[in-house]
């Protein structure tokens, strides 16, 4: 039995909070297997509900994975034995705006950045330079106001990225608004850089 309460919106997995719906988690986990990156940066991986889901599933086993966490005391132990048991996974305890996180994220090729740490918004705006053309760029908690999220009724969506937040993303012409059909019904907004 769980020790966590639950919380409209999010997931517990073996006591790990998943901050997203089971229906989020299989669209992102959907849409990794189509795109195939060489690598998942997760910034802001919090307990590690995700990359725990991520790291175990033997089809993305081709996909490095990073995940930059400023308080990596907040990641889960077992969390931290997967990635540290997996080849081509890292744990980065920094802050997602310094230069550590910069030299290692600018140096991997066809990435997918997930940015769902604690300033969604500002995290768009940093890590889009980070994007080389056919890198995938993601944020989460994003609600425009009239989008359905399954599993989550309107009062409770947690709302970090808002329409005024992406509007730069929407203006670079160097990036592709992904389909919103793929992420239809959650949280998540992409694009794609040209």
């Amino acid at each position: 039995m769980s020790r966590l309460s639950p919380v409209i919106g999010t997931e517990i997995v073996d006591d790990i909070r998943l901050g997203h719906t089971w229906f989020e988690y299989h669209v992102l986990e959907n849409f990794i297997l189509d795109v195939m990156p060489k690598w998942f940066i997760e910034v802001g991986v919090h307990e590690g509900g995700l990359a725990y889901l991520l790291l175990r599933n033997s089809l993305l086993s081709d996909v490095g994975y990073l995940g930059i966490e400023l308080d990596c005391n907040l990641v889960r132990p077992q969390v931290k034995n997967i990635i540290n048991g997996r080849l081509s996974s890292d744990l980065l305890c920094v802050d997602c705006f310094g230069s550590t996180a910069y030299s290692l994220v600018s140096n991997l090729t066809s990435k997918m950045i997930y940015c769902d740490g604690g300033n969604k918004a500002k995290e768009l705006v940093h890590f889009k330079q980070f994007c080389d053309p056919g890198d995938v760029i993601l944020a989460h908690d994003f609600y425009d106001g009239t989008r359905i999220v399954r599993d989550v009724p309107v009062e409770n969506i947690s709302i970090e990225v808002v329409a005024d937040d992406i509007i730069h993303m929407e203006e670079d012409e160097t990036f592709e608004r992904l389909d919103e059909e793929i992420f239809k019904e959650t949280r998540i907004i992409g694009w794609k850089k040209l």
